[in-house]
C-alpha cells in the first residue's frame, strides 16, 4: 500500500523504534544514474532505519535540484523512494538582444545554471530577468524589458525562450551640480563624457545615459577639484531621476568643495642612493605653487624613473600631505628604492612568425646587465617602430628566491606585414589597374623585406622588385637591392604627348647614426628614352633637341632620415623626416640635381590613438648643371590629386607648357623644379567602426604648387620663381581602409581658391592601388 512520505515518517516516528528493511528502491529516475542517487540517500538493504535518517535522505535529495517531489513508502518490507524528476533544458533561445552580445548573455546564463543539458529550476528565471534588466539599466535603458516563456518538450525536456526588449535609451535633459561657489558649471562639465542632449549629431553618444559614464564623470569632477588644491573636496550625493515615461534623465550632483590649498613646504624622505639634486629636478611644485594632485603623480613618476634609470626599478616613491590650520599643505615625498635589480633572462613571445633574433636585437636591455627604466622603454619604442606588430608589452617579473634579478618578458601580438595580390582595380586618376604584388615587410620572419611589383594603368606599366636587410652587418648597416623597369604613354592624359621608358637596378647602403637616425648612400644605373608623339609641347622638343632622346644616367644618392612613428600602416604616435640628394654624376649623359624634404608628426590628443593630429609636409628642389642647363622635364615635380593637393585634378597644378601656333593642343601642367606642399589632418573615429587599426577617417586641410625658375620664351602661362600667391588650397574628409587585399581610399574635397583654368575634382579615390 502506497503512503505518502509525511504520513510514513509520522508512523515510525509514533512507533518510536528503528526498523529494517530487506532492500531499498528508488523508482522513477530518468536522467540522474541510480548509483548516485543511492550514494545521495546514504543507506541500503537490510540497514536499519528511522524517521530522522528517511527525512535526512529526502532533504538530500531535494538539494540536488534534480526533483520537483518525493515519496517514501514501505511496500513487502522495501522501502521505495517515488521521485518526480525535473525537466532538463532541451533548448535555450534569446531574441532581441542587439545592444549586448548572444555569446555574452549565454556565458553569464550559464554561470546561473541555466543551460542546454542542465536541470530546469523555475526560481531562478526570475533572479536572471533582474539580472539582464540591471544590465540594461546600467545602460541607460530603463525602457528595457525581458520576457521569459517556458514550453514542454518530448522526453522530459523543456524549452526556454527569452525574449528582450531593449527599448531606447535615455538621455540625458539636465546634470545639475549643486554647491558649487568657486566654479560655474560649464568649467565642472566641460570635460565631462556626458552631456546633455543639444544640438542633433548623428556621431555622438554623449547625451546617452549609462551609470558607468556618469561615475567616471563623478572621479573626473573629484580630479578637477584636486588638481586645482580642493584637498577637502567631497561628493555629497548623487541622484539620478526618470520622467514618467523612462525616456529622459536628470542628474544632480551635490558637492562640498571647501577651500583651495597651497604648498606650505616640500621635504624628502627615505633613503637616496643617487645624488639628491637628480630628485629635487624632478619635483616641479615649489613652496606657495597650489596644490595639485596630477602634478604630485608625475612628480612620483618622474622619482621613480630617475632613480630606475641607475637599476633601481622597483622603488617606491609615497608622497604624505600634512593639510595646516591655514590651508596650507606640507608635501613629503618617502622614497624607497629597494636594492637593484639585474636582468636574468629576456624572454619572447606572441611572435609565432617572427625570429627571435629580429626582436633580441632591437633590445638595448641586455641580459645580465643592470635593467634600468629608460633601457626598457627603449627597447619597446624599437620593436614598436618596426612595425610588424600590433602590441607590444614589456613586463618585469621577479626571480623566484631573489631580490636583485628579474625575468624580462617581451609578450608582442603579430599582425600582418605583407601582402600576395592579384588586383583588378580603378582610379580617377589612373584608370582601370590591374596588378599583381608581393610585399613582405617580414620576409620568412627574419626583419628583411622582400617586394615585387607589377602593375598596369592606361597611362603606365611598371615593374619592380627590391629587397632589403636592415641587418646586413650585427652592428645595423643595411643594405637594400633595386631593379626596375617602367613605361609611360602619355598621349592620353593631362601631362602631354610623349611616351617614356625607363630603366634601371641600384643598391644601397644605410648605417645608424642613433637610436632613429639613418644615414643611407646610394648609387643607381638607369637608361631612359622618350620618344615623343604626334604634337608633343615646345618645352619638351627643346629638351629632347638639346639633350638628345636616350640617356644613361649614373645617380649617387644619400639620404638622411630620423624615424619614430609607432603603429604600422596607419601610424599612431611619433614622427619621421627624410631628406634626399641625388645627383647624377657627370660620367652620364644628363647632369642634375635634385633635393628632397619629406616629413609628418602625429600627436596623439587624448592618449587613446583614436583622436590625432597630423602634419605632414613636402619640399623639392632640382636643377641642372654642366651640359644640362634645366632640370629634364620627365624628373619634374607635379602637384595636385590624391597624392599632394586633393580636390585638385592629378598633376594640374603648376606652369602650363606651350604650344606652336599651328597645334590643336591646349595648355596642360608643365610641372616644375620647384615643389611646395603641406597637409594637417584630424583624424577622429567613427563610431560604427571597431577596427581602427585598419579603418582612418579624417578632416584636412591641403596646400601647395610647383614652381619654375625658368620659363620656355614666349609662354605667357608660365611664371618663373616662388610666388606664394600661387598656393593652393583645399578641406574634405578623407577615408582609408587596408582592407586585406588592396587599400581603399575616398577623399571629399572643395577647392578654397581655385582659379580659372584650374581643373577640380570634389571626388576622388583610389581601389586596388597603393596611396
Amino acid at each position: 500500500m502506497k503512503v505518502v512520505s509525511a504520513v510514513f515518517l509520522a508512523l515510525i516516528s509514533v512507533q518510536s523504534f528503528a526498523k529494517t528493511v530487506e532492500d531499498v528502491r528508488i523508482d522513477g529516475l530518468v536522467q540522474m544514474p541510480s548509483s548516485r542517487a543511492f550514494d545521495v540517500i546514504g543507506f541500503d538493504k537490510n540497514e536499519s532505519y528511522n524517521s530522522d535518517k528517511v527525512y535526512q535522505a529526502i532533504n538530500s535529495l531535494f538539494n540536488t535540484g534534480y526533483f520537483s517531489d518525493i515519496d517514501v513508502y514501505e511496500e513487502n518490507n522495501i522501502l521505495v523512494f517515488e521521485v518526480a524528476e525535473r525537466p532538463s533544458i532541451g533548448n535555450l533561445t534569446i531574441e532581441g538582444n542587439e545592444l549586448i552580445k548572444t555569446e555574452d548573455l549565454e556565458r553569464g546564463l550559464k554561470l546561473s545554471g541555466l543551460e542546454i543539458g542542465e536541470i530546469y529550476k523555475p526560481e531562478t528565471l526570475n533572479q536572471i530577468v533582474q539580472e539582464l534588466q540591471r544590465q540594461y539599466y546600467a545602460l541607460g535603458r530603463y525602457s528595457a524589458k525581458v520576457d521569459i516563456a517556458v514550453k514542454d518538450m518530448p522526453r522530459n525536456r523543456t524549452g526556454i525562450v527569452i525574449k528582450i526588449d531593449e527599448g531606447d535609451t535615455a538621455k540625458i535633459v539636465h546634470i545639475n551640480i549643486v554647491g558649487n561657489k568657486d566654479f560655474d558649471e560649464e568649467t565642472l562639465t566641460k570635460d565631462f563624457e556626458s552631456k546633455e542632449t543639444g544640438s542633433w549629431n548623428p556621431f555622438s553618444s554623449a547625451d546617452e545615459y549609462a551609470k558607468g559614464k556618469i561615475e567616471g564623470d563623478i572621479n573626473t569632477l573629484k580630479s578637477f577639484y584636486l588638481d586645482n588644491g580642493y584637498l577637502d573636496f567631497n561628493v555629497v550625493s548623487s541622484q539620478v531621476s526618470l520622467s514618467a515615461d523612462k525616456r529622459d534623465v536628470y542628474i544632480v550632483i551635490n558637492v562640498e568643495e571647501g577651500k583651495p590649498y597651497n604648498i606650505n613646504n616640500v621635504t624628502l624622505s627615505g633613503s637616496l642612493p643617487i645624488a639628491e639634486d637628480r630628485v629635487w629636478k624632478q619635483i616641479s611644485q615649489k613652496k606657495g605653487d597650489v596644490f595639485s594632485r596630477s602634478e604630485v603623480t608625475k612628480i612620483i613618476e618622474g622619482i621613480s624613473t630617475e632613480l630606475g634609470d641607475d637599476g633601481y626599478l622597483f622603488t617606491n616613491v609615497n608622497v604624505i600631505p600634512e593639510k595646516l590650520d591655514d590651508h596650507t599643505v606640507n608635501l613629503s615625498y618617502q622614497i624607497a628604492p629597494g636594492p637593484k635589480v639585474y636582468v636574468r633572462r629576456i624572454t619572447f613571445s606572441g611572435n609565432s612568425e617572427t625570429q627571435d633574433e629580429v626582436l633580441r636585437r632591437e633590445m638595448t636591455q641586455f641580459e645580465g646587465a643592470l635593467a634600468t627604466h629608460s633601457k626598457i622603454q627603449s627597447s619597446k619604442r624599437r620593436i614598436e617602430r618596426l612595425g610588424f606588430f600590433g602590441n607590444v608589452d614589456l613586463r618585469t617579473r621577479p626571480v623566484a628566491g631573489t631580490s636583485d634579478q628579474v625575468d624580462l618578458d617581451v609578450v608582442v601580438q603579430e599582425q600582418a606585414s605583407g601582402s600576395i595580390q592579384a588586383s583588378i582595380g580603378y582610379s580617377q586618376e589612373d584608370g582601370t589597374v590591374l596588378g599583381f604584388g608581393i610585399s613582405k615587410r617580414n620576409f620568412l620572419g627574419t626583419g628583411n623585406k622582400l617586394s615585387f611589383n607589377a602593375s598596369r594603368t592606361n597611362q603606365t606599366q611598371d615593374y619592380s622588385i627590391s629587397y632589403d636587410n636592415p641587418y646586413f652587418t650585427v652592428d645595423g648597416v643595411s643594405r637594400g637591392f633595386q631593379i626596375f623597369y617602367k613605361t609611360s604613354d602619355h598621349a592620353d592624359d593631362d601631362v602631354e604627348d610623349y611616351d617614356l621608358d625607363e630603366i634601371g637596378a641600384g643598391v644601397s647602403y644605410g648605417y645608424p647614426i642613433s637610436d632613429t637616425q639613418r644615414l643611407s648612400f646610394g648609387m643607381t644605373i638607369k637608361e631612359s628614352t622618350v620618344k615623343l608623339g604626334y604634337d608633343p609641347s615646345n618645352e619638351t622638343k627643346d629638351y629632347v633637341n638639346s639633350q638628345g632622346d636616350n640617356y644613361d644616367d649614373v645617380i649617387a644618392s644619400l639620404t638622411w632620415s630620423d624615424s619614430d612613428l609607432v603603429g604600422g600602416v596607419l601610424p599612431t604616435d611619433g614622427y619621421s623626416t627624410k631628406a634626399t640628394l641625388e645627383v647624377a654624376l657627370p660620367v652620364g649623359d644628363q647632369q642634375y640635381v635634385k633635393l628632397g624634404l619629406n616629413s609628418q608628426r602625429y600627436w596623439n590628443l587624448n592618449g587613446s590613438d583614436l583622436w590625432l593630429f597630423r602634419l605632414k609636409g613636402r619640399l623639392g628642389y632640382g636643377m641642372g648643371y654642366g651640359d644640362t642647363e634645366n632640370l629634364p622635364f620627365f624628373e619634374n615635380y607635379f602637384a595636385g590629386g590624391s597624392y599632394s593637393v586633393r580636390g585638385y585634378g592629378s598633376s594640374s597644378l603648376g606652369p602650363k607648357n606651350s604650344y606652336d601656333a599651328g597645334s590643336t593642343n591646349s595648355s596642360s601642367a608643365l610641372g616644375g623644379n620647384i615643389l611646395m606642399t603641406g597637409t594637417a589632418e584630424l583624424i577622429f573615429p567613427l563610431p560604427m567602426v571597431e577596427d581602427h587599426k585598419s579603418v582612418r577617417t579624417a578632416l584636412f586641410l591641403d596646400g601647395g604648387n610647383v614652381f619654375t625658375d625658368t620659363c620656355l620664351a614666349g609662354n605667357s602661362e608660365c611664371n618663373e620663381g616662388i610666388d606664394p600667391a600661387e598656393l593652393r588650397y583645399s578641406v574634405g574628409l578623407s577615408w582609408t581602409w587596408i582592407t586585406p587585399i588592396a587599400p581603399l581610399s575616398f577623399n571629399f574635397a572643395r577647392p578654397l581658391n581655385s582659379r580659372s583654368g584650374d581643373k577640380t575634382d570634389f571626388f576622388q579615390f583610389q581601389l586596388g592601388t597603393t596611396f
